[in-house]
């Protein structure tokens, strides 16, 4: 019998309209006073999470790196919203 090597990660990152970046990942919270702390620290810093469960830390962080292009590139709406954000940013300054 094979045992899982998998284990939950947290996949803790910013995003913007035009950019994603994975600020680090870590082992969820060990209780509920934990989890609780943590997750209203990463909202006071403007920060989401993934839960992922991955093998390793560098494997989670690839999970939700793919995901997060799919789902960005899958949804006309978001590419919208980063075309338009994309187009204040080569205005000519007057």
């Amino acid at each position: 019998m094979s045992t899982s090597t998998e284990q939950q990660w947290w996949v803790i990152y910013r995003e913007t309209v035009i950019r994603f970046e994975i600020v680090a990942v870590e082992p969820p919270p060990g209780d509920d006073a934990a989890f609780d702390e943590r997750c209203a620290q990463l909202e006071a810093d403007g920060l989401g999470a993934y839960v992922i469960a991955a093998p390793d830390a560098d494997t989670a962080g690839d999970i939700v790196g793919r995901a997060w292009v799919e789902a960005f590139l899958s949804d006309p709406q978001r590419l919208a919203a980063a075309d338009a954000h994309l187009a204040t940013l080569n205005r000519p300054i007057k």
